[in-house]
């Protein structure tokens, strides 16, 4: 072999031995992936508030019964335009019960007439609310068209949709009528109650006019005796 020959080989054998020595290492950073970070730890949630505790609820308190007039079977109250006027008396069923141990019966009214004869030509008259309503009874004067019957007003605002005539007597005619606490809560606080019906003849609906002065006072007195 002359001596380019033996330099050439050994430059070969270097290179050979040189990619031995450097393969192991390559290959291993190729196979060997760099360690990963260990992860940050997450914020802790704080632990959710405890439900508040609700409120108890306190019980309306029941309204004041009025004591009766030691003695008296009936009593009659004026309030403004309004009267309220209750009456106990004995059942007559066999039972026994006197008067004193009945149950008060009430019933709040005004009435309108003519001052001049004195004669009564309209009448509104309410009782104490049972389960949520007031029953009563309106005495209407003749002359009005009984097939519309009539129609309500508190101040300006319609109240209800109407009622219908039943009956005729002789004093006049009569227009059941039966109120919702939501109706007799706003009388209490509003200025008049108006009843509106058609006369005969008229073009134009004739307004009757009850005041309300008085009523609130006399409805929560009316139920402190007849509950």
């Amino acid at each position: 072999m002359t001596a380019p020959s033996r330099i050439v080989a050994r430059v070969a054998t270097s290179l050979v031995l040189g990619v031995l020595l450097a393969a192991p290492g390559a290959a291993q950073e190729a196979i060997d992936p760099p360690a990963a970070e260990a992860p940050k730890p997450r914020p802790r949630k704080p632990p959710p508030k405890p439900a508040a505790t609700p409120k108890p609820v306190p019980e309306t308190a029941a309204p004041a019964r009025a004591p009766w007039p030691e003695g008296a079977n009936a009593l009659s109250e004026s309030y403004s335009d309004w009267t309220m006027t209750c009456s106990r008396q004995a059942q007559g069923d066999g039972s026994g019960q006197d008067a004193a141990a009945a149950k008060p019966s009430c019933l709040l009214t005004q009435a309108q007439g003519n001052a001049r004869t004195g004669k009564r030509e309209f009448t509104i008259e309410l009782r104490t609310p049972v389960d949520g309503r007031a029953e009563g009874l309106i005495l209407m004067p003749f002359g009005f068209l009984i097939e519309q019957g009539v129609s309500f007003k508190l101040d300006d605002t319609v109240l209800g949709k109407g009622a219908p005539y039943v009956s005729c007597t002789l004093e006049g005619c009569l227009v059941p009528i039966s109120l919702p606490t939501l109706a007799t809560d706003a009388m209490k606080t509003a200025k008049a109650l108006s009843v509106i019906g058609m006369r005969q003849d008229a073009k134009e609906p004739t307004t009757i006019t009850v005041p309300l002065g008085g009523f609130a006072p006399a409805f929560a007195r009316a139920i402190a005796f007849g509950g």
